[in-house]
């Protein structure tokens, strides 16, 4: 006599592979989602560097503007240089002749960064952007976002509109220098700990601080926005 399995038997074996595919499989897409994700930004992060080599020298070695209205004339430079499709911003007006008081916001309101409560945070909380800065947002033929905030912090969306769009997945930051070419994940410092607020300029329910010394532990259990400096500097 020849052993075989039982028809139930089969439909058993194929079911605990069933279930066992359906927990783990949404963990290992996240997983190779994630790599992906990490290895845009690391792609961005040199582009958008690049570019911001070109401007700062451009300018005479020093990026330097005294209010917010006046970031109009660097963003649109280095949207330029990153060969920007779309803007919220009539960069071709400001970069022909800048005049402080204008605005520069297209008024259809198109290209701009994420609604609000549209965005999140790794922990799922919805996020806000100061209106005063969404329209600084440079739609890349990649489908990358970058968004100019808060003075000299830049946001990345990596894959733009599409999903997940949250903060260490496909969403991450770094600042741009005053005098320098290299962009930086810390603007402040206090002793010998330097930090950055982030998103500080929407209010203190977004604002979130990330330290040189805990950006770790921001990434794993935290907002996210630590897993920026982890994927750059590590």
């Amino acid at each position: 006599m020849k052993k075989a399995f039982t028809m139930a038997e089969v439909l058993i074996t194929l079911g605990i592979i069933g279930i066992v595919a359906a927990m783990t499989l949404p963990s290992l897409i996240n997983n190779a989602q994630d790599r992906h994700f990490k290895t845009m930004f690391k792609k961005q992060y040199s582009i958008i560097s690049q570019a911001l080599l070109k401007v700062y020298y451009d300018n005479g070695d020093e990026i330097q503007f005294n209010e917010w209205r006046e970031m109009l004339i660097y963003v649109c430079q280095i949207g330029h240089q990153l060969k920007a499709a779309k803007s919220g911003i009539e960069c071709d007006e400001v970069l022909k002749g800048y005049e402080p008081g204008k605005s520069y916001t297209r008024s259809d309101s198109k290209y701009q960064w994420h609604a609000n409560n549209k965005w999140f945070d790794k922990t799922g909380k919805g996020l806000y952007l100061n209106t005063g800065y969404s329209a600084m947002t440079f739609y890349l033929p990649d489908g990358a976002w970058i968004n100019f905030n808060c003075y000299r912090q830049v946001f990345v969306d990596v894959n733009g509109a599409k999903n997940p769009n949250k903060v260490g997945r496909d969403i991450f930051y770094f600042t741009v220098p005053k005098k320098s070419a290299t962009p930086t994940f810390w603007e402040h410092q206090t002793g010998t700990r330097k930090y950055t607020i982030v998103n500080g300029c929407s209010g203190s329910s977004n604002a979130t601080y990330v330290y040189d010394d805990t950006y770790i532990d921001n990434c794993n259990n935290g907002s996210g926005w630590g897993c920026s400096p982890l994927y750059i500097l590590q």
